[in-house]
Parts: structure tokens; C-alpha cells; sequence
């Protein structure tokens, strides 16, 4: 799948001020981690009826969001872009709900892309392990890239599992 389908509704979701960033097989990709992209998934925080009414010249529909391990407040998809968006992004984990914030690593021919970091925590969460690896192998590889911010922030979440906060201080020592 080529990224460019996204940049007309890259351009919806700027235009109507939605913080967004592309997680998922998308950034495994852009990262040369994987070879193909599954699907884009793209993160958001906004209202739900905000992102309604940016992406409402498109065929979306609503997909069941907030079954376990998943707990973000919404997810549409535009099934003929293979777009998803999932909206405030979170799990349960440890008892409660672990809300990963939209946080942007860097830029792919004007997108948005998500901190690995949150991709490695949603995988793990996910149960998909070797996803998750992958992020880690790269963050390993690349502490240069590390966002020790981030993960300080992340660590200070009581909910977050205790391999991935033993990894993440790893990560920043």
C-alpha cells in the first residue's frame, strides 16, 4: 500500500486542528521493520463527532472499540483507504485503563508518525510479541532515538506492565 492515499486526509485532520499520528504496521514499515503494510492506523485525540465531521465527504463507519485488551474510545474505519482511527487510544492493563497518549516521533512526506515507544506498549498489550519486539530490537538499536520524555512520562503510570517499565528504564540508562 503506498502512504500517499493518506496526505488528502492528513490534510482534513490539520485543517480541522486534530492531533494525529500514524502508529501500527505503517510505522513498522516506515522503520524498514516490516515489508508490507497491513492496514494504516492512525491515532487521534479529538471528540469523536469532530473527526465525523473532517473526514465526512468519505465512507467511514464505525468498528466495535473498548473490548479487551482495548480500551480507546472510539475506532472509525474508511474501509476503501484501509484507514483506521482510533480515538483516544488505550488498554486495560494491570486493572485498570492505560491511555497512550498521541505522541510524535517524526515526519513521513508530511505525516505525523507515533513514538515507537507507544506502538511497543500497544503490541505487547495486544499480545503480539514479535510486533512489539521489533520495536524494542529498533529502540535498542537506536537509543539516539529514544523519547526519554516520553517514557519518564509513561513510567509514572501506575498501570503500565512491569516487563515493559523494566525495558523502558533500560532504554534510558
Amino acid at each position: 500500500m503506498n502512504h500517499q492515499v493518506l496526505f488528502p486526509i492528513i490534510e482534513l485532520l490539520e485543517k480541522n486542528n486534530i492531533k494525529y499520528a500514524l502508529g501500527g504496521s505503517g510505522l513498522l514499515y516506515y522503520l524498514n521493520l516490516i515489508g508490507s503494510v497491513n492496514d494504516w492506523d492512525i491515532t487521534v485525540e479529538c471528540p469523536k463527532d469532530k473527526l465525523v465531521k473532517a473526514i465526512n465527504g468519505y465512507d467511514w463507519e464505525e468498528q466495535r472499540s473498548g473490548d479487551y485488551p482495548f480500551a480507546s474510545q472510539y475506532r472509525l474505519s474508511i474501509g476503501s483507504h484501509n484507514i483506521d482511527f482510533i480515538g483516544s487510544f488505550a488498554f486495560y492493563a494491570e486493572d485498570e485503563v492505560l491511555k497512550l497518549p498521541v505522541s510524535v516521533y517524526g515526519n513521513w512526506d508530511g505525516i505525523n508518525l507515533s513514538s515507537p515507544e507507544i506502538w511497543y506498549i500497544a503490541y505487547f498489550l495486544m499480545g503480539r510479541k514479535e510486533k512489539a519486539r521489533l520495536i524494542l530490537s529498533y529502540l535498542k538499536e537506536n537509543k539516539v532515538k529514544v523519547n526519554e520524555l516520553l517514557i519518564r512520562d509513561l513510567l509514572k503510570k501506575d498501570s503500565l506492565n512491569n516487563e515493559i517499565r523494566q525495558e523502558f528504564k533500560l532504554l534510558i540508562q
